[in-house]
């Protein structure tokens, strides 16, 4: 009935524009839904990404009660996002553990994340723009805009807890946003509210400590600098929600540490082992881009170029620079919040440019900054045409419908006029033609392979920490692999070259005990077998 009442209120203007937007919306949810209608390959191999299936597997057997592990319940793991992880073992725990009916429900999850996610995104902007238009085309435009664009489908169907991630960082820095526009001391409940949408952050990501981090050291300054508490009366106020995000947080950081020997999740030290010191670097001026302009990604092929790496550097500052002049001209009610935002951003643009390795990771571990982009662009361009009045009205509905057009055109390029496919789909298949369910098979990346064959091995240490601390200390998992009842080895081609390549001393043992089977490069298939193991068909064409 409020829906209908505030429809009704609109001119016939605005209720065009409002069915249209209602429109792409809904074609953005039908997007997410259709692979559901079209079998098991489309349900299988559509979105769901290889780290995806890595947390599927860990959801799922927590589901049929082998605990938090990988390898048919023979490993225990932690390399995982917990918050999302427990979310998604419902649906395996409705199905029976069945894995298609399971995937159906995990679908169906992410596309409710993914709806609640645009909802965060327009009340974020919304706020944002309070002070240069009550409209509220304009969040909504952002909020379709962004919940269309190839990036946002990507990132909220993934299987990971991106999409959960970000929708619970734009929700809890609009109310922290709410909170300091109303100044002076917190209530309890408020308190209570803000530790709880913490706590949730971190245990979303475990990078949510720069989040929480960054909304507590806003606060704690800005009542320092206006003199609204004292330093005393500060630190008290911040006590409450402080330690109740940190109860969120205990239980995860304490089995961590008790069970793997650190807080943080083996998936961490894995993906850094072979980092250099600001190796990403290079890479952030085109993934902060990307979370600016949403509907219009750099392809990767050229975002290292010294060209493209200067015209993001300048697109971003563009956009920026103006829009923190913007807040803070206006008194705008978010501009802590997005002072808080900005710390956080800085906080993940420094580690992950810096310090961490796996690089082709970062438009993932940056997307939860879009939020914070898309209403950036929108303030920025909404101040820009004021100045020019004879245009304006043009220049706004240009920029919205090419936004639009750019966004639908690449996202239905990609999920509805390509064919279904996945980087892993030809391991997948040839395991399932080949090796027996009852054989041991490994790779360096397990995550869709050791979804869908149980007796799968990780060798890259994300959820293994036997291997991974074999990369550590023999720098190879040559020795872990001969040593173990692993008996076929399959995954991109590369794996093909062991040892050839990756041959080591003290490794000989593993070219005496497994020969190369196939080393495709048009399919990216690489196996390897050890010796005697009996193979459905020892075809090298992976047929039977």
């Amino acid at each position: 009935m409020m829906i209908k009442s505030w429809y009704d209120e609109l001119s016939p203007a605005m209720k065009t524009v409002a069915i249209a937007l209602g429109a792409i919306a809904l074609y953005g949810v039908v997007l997410r839904l259709l692979p559901l209608f079209q079998g098991a390959e489309a349900i299988a191999f559509r979105f769901v990404s290889e780290d995806g299936y890595l947390l599927l597997t860990v959801s799922r057997n927590l589901a049929i009660g082998e605990g938090m592990s990988v390898s048919e319940g023979t490993i225990a793991t932690n390399g995982v996002q917990p918050l999302i992880t427990f979310v998604f073992t419902l649906p395996f725990l409705a199905s029976g553990g069945d894995k298609i009916g399971g995937l159906v429900g995990v679908g169906l999850i992410m596309v409710a994340i993914s709806a609640a996610g645009g909802w965060a995104v327009y009340r974020f902007v919304r706020q944002t723009l309070a002070v240069q238009s009550e409209l509220w085309v304009w969040p909504a435009l952002a909020a379709v805009v962004w919940f269309v664009a190839l990036p946002t489908v990507a990132h909220s169907m993934n299987a990971l807890e991106t999409g959960l991630y970000t929708a619970l960082a734009a929700t809890t820095f609009t109310y922290f946003g709410s909170l300091m526009n109303r100044g002076g001391v917190y209530t309890r409940r408020d308190q209570v509210i803000l530790g709880s949408l913490c706590g949730l952050c971190f245990l979303a990501r475990i990078d949510g400590a720069f989040l929480v981090t960054a909304i507590f050291a806003t606060r704690f300054l800005v009542m320092q600098f206006t003199r609204q508490l004292n330093f005393k009366d500060a630190v008290l106020e911040a006590l409450p929600p402080g330690f109740l995000s940190l109860a969120f947080a205990a239980p995860w950081l304490i089995h961590n540490q008790l069970r793997f020997g650190s807080i943080m999740p083996i998936s961490g030290p894995a993906q850094s082992l072979n980092s250099t010191f600001g190796g990403n670097l290079h890479l952030l001026p085109a993934k902060i881009y990307e979370q600016i302009f949403v509907f219009l990604p750099i392809p990767n092929s050229i975002e290292t170029k010294a060209l493209a790496i200067l015209f993001c550097m300048m697109m971003v500052l563009a956009v920026l620079v103006p829009f923190y002049w913007l807040q803070f001209k206006n008194s705008s009610p978010m501009r802590w919040a997005a002072v808080a935002y900005g710390l956080f951003g800085l906080a993940l643009m420094a580690y992950y440019g810096l310090f961490f390795g796996a690089p082709y990771f970062l438009p993932r571990y940056t997307f939860p900054l879009s939020p914070l982009g898309v209403a950036a662009l929108v303030s920025v361009l909404l101040w820009a045409v004021t100045h020019l009045p004879k245009f304006e009205t043009w220049l706004k509905v240009g920029a919205a419908a090419g936004a639009l057009a750019i966004a639908l055109v690449l996202t239905s390029q990609r999920y509805v006029l390509s064919p279904v496919s996945h980087d892993h789909r030809q391991v997948v298949r040839w395991v399932d033609q080949n090796v027996y369910d009852e054989t041991w098979v490994a790779a360096v990346q397990t995550g869709t392979l050791g979804f869908w064959h149980d007796r799968t091995i990780n060798l890259d240490g994300k959820v293994n920490p036997a291997a991974l601390q074999a990369r550590i200390d023999e720098g190879h998992v040559l020795n872990y692999v001969t040593a173990s009842d692993i008996d076929v080895l399959a995954d991109w081609r590369g794996i093909a070259t062991w040892p050839q390549a990756d041959i080591k001393d003290g490794a000989e043992a593993f070219g005496d005990a497994f020969d190369v089977l196939i080393a495709d490069q048009e399919k990216n298939l690489g196996v390897q077998i050890r010796r005697g193991t009996i193979l459905k068909a020892a075809s090298s064409d992976g047929t039977e």
